[in-house]
């Protein structure tokens, strides 16, 4: 595992970024951790941050604590065990979806009911036409018991 600590210019446009694709607002030390091919951004010590493709997004984690307002999915409790195992999020699942959300752009899966985040991932239609009809609507890139997760937390 490779780590670095972040500059301060490094860290506010990371940051910046962040909070476009979110609405969320980080603040504090940030540290680059390389997990085998992947890459995370310790927050004052803690897993917020997902490096993926050049672009960052919450880890589930930073999710947990941070709970965005924008790029939500909600997924049946049927949907629940396949995703945390890694699976695409397919359309027949997902129960209701941010009409806001854009092809590519990231987006979290939470389940039904308890609103508990299961996965990141990247949008692979419009919000609106996720709810409904057959196939994947999102790329799950980092979930609950994943490497990265069991990274953090054993």
């Amino acid at each position: 595992m490779k780590r670095h600590m972040l500059r301060k210019k490094e860290a506010k446009r990371i940051a910046k970024s962040l909070t476009e694709t979110t609405g969320v607002e980080i603040k504090g030390s940030m540290e680059r951790v390389e997990i085998d091919d992947r890459v995370v951004i310790l927050v004052d010590g803690e897993p917020l941050i997902l490096e993926h493709d050049g672009r960052y997004y919450l880890t589930v984690y930073g999710l947990l604590k941070f709970k965005p307002s924008k790029g939500k999915v909600v997924v049946d409790e049927g949907a629940m065990p396949h995703i945390i195992n890694g699976a695409d999020v397919m359309k027949p699942g997902i129960a209701e979806a941010d009409e806001n959300i854009k092809a590519g752009d990231f987006v979290y899966v939470v389940v039904e009911k308890k609103e508990t985040p299961l996965a990141v991932g990247i949008a692979l239609v419009d919000g609106c036409e996720m709810v409904g009809g057959k196939g994947k609507a999102v790329k799950n890139i980092h979930h609950l018991k994943d490497k990265i997760w069991k990274t953090f937390f054993k």
